[in-house]
């Protein structure tokens, strides 16, 4: 019976979504779609869910679901974020199953600040989790493992992401301290034979995954040699600054503007960039069209790197017998 009653719940759930978010989106869902920029209280919204696929499969083909392996009694439940434009640096909401949760296991520098478990009417359970970390992590990422115990004959085992009833809300926060609203739009996901959650696509496309291993190395003569793997747009857009990390793709000065394929391995030069002084080099993914950035297209926390460069000394090449006849 609890099973019928979710599954309804769900699907009531999935109907009213579907009715609300007919709009088109972009990857940071600024103006909420078409709804008023009040609507949601926040300027974007992240988005939480369960996912049983590898993070290579992310944001193409999220995977909602698993068989049972024989014999599994301890589920594992991976919990991923999404859309996360600045980075997070913490998150609050909680994971929810009719089977009991045995702990939960943050991950990528997560640390689980309060938690508390609880039991509700209805019979589910219910782990209220407040995660933080020390500097910002873009999506998608994975937060950490859900440790499900799978009660005796119960097939499927099934597990959503909820507010946080104990410390208030389902949301993010970014590394500037802003409070972004949070939600989980899969409605959870399941393990085992049953079908009970209709995997529900995303109400916002996912933005950029970012630029990686962004390098800044002396170069030949009066260069800057900098490296990087493409992050997911068609170009890559590198700043520059000489007393911060540039935060935008407007912010500092220019260095390129490239085009660029996910994964691809780029090299590009500084030419007489400034001397003598530190230099903070900022790569961003973003989409284009017509040589207009897509302005929902890019992670905001890409690669980084500094350098400091310092010009070579002029030199001539000569030979000693050149130098003896000269000292003549």
């Amino acid at each position: 019976m609890r099973k019928r009653i979710k599954t309804v719940f769900l699907i009531s759930i999935f109907i009213i979504f579907s009715i609300i978010y007919t709009a088109p989106g972009y990857a940071q869902c600024y103006g909420s779609l078409n709804l008023p920029a009040d609507y949601f209280k926040y300027d974007y919204l992240v988005r939480l869910c369960v996912h049983f696929g590898d993070l290579s499969d992310l944001p193409g083909d999220v995977i909602c679901s698993r068989t049972l392996q024989e014999g599994e009694s301890l589920v594992e439940v991976p919990v991923y974020f999404f859309n996360a434009r600045d980075g997070i640096i913490g998150v609050r909401f909680a994971v929810e199953s009719f089977d009991s949760i045995a702990s939960f296991s943050p991950q990528n520098g997560f640390s689980i600040i309060q938690s508390s478990k609880e039991r509700d009417q209805a019979g589910y359970y219910r782990m209220n989790i407040k995660a933080e970390k020390g500097d910002p992590l873009c999506g998608p990422a994975l937060i950490g493992y859900a440790y499900i115990v799978r009660s005796e004959g119960s097939d499927p085992v099934w597990v959503n992401i909820e507010e946080n009833s104990t410390y208030g809300g389902i949301y993010a926060t970014d590394r500037y301290g802003n409070v972004h609203y949070a939600f989980s739009p899969r409605h959870g996901g399941y393990v085992g034979s049953d079908f009970l959650y209709t995997c529900q696509e995303p109400i916002c496309e996912e933005p950029n995954l970012p630029v990686l291993d962004l390098v800044a190395e002396p170069g030949y003569a009066n260069s800057v040699k900098l490296t990087w793997t493409a992050g997911g747009g068609d170009h890559t857009i590198i700043r520059y600054s000489t007393d911060h990390f540039p935060e935008g793709y407007a912010d500092g000065l220019s260095l390129v503007n490239i085009e660029s394929s996910p994964g691809e391995i780029k090299q590009v030069s500084h030419v007489d960039p400034p001397s003598d002084i530190v230099i903070y080099y900022t790569a961003f993914s973003v989409s284009s069209v017509s040589g207009e950035v897509i302005r929902n297209s890019f992670v905001d926390c890409g690669a980084t790197d500094t350098t400091f460069f310092s010009k070579p000394i002029a030199t001539e090449t000569t030979s000693w017998g050149a130098l003896k006849s000269k000292m003549k």
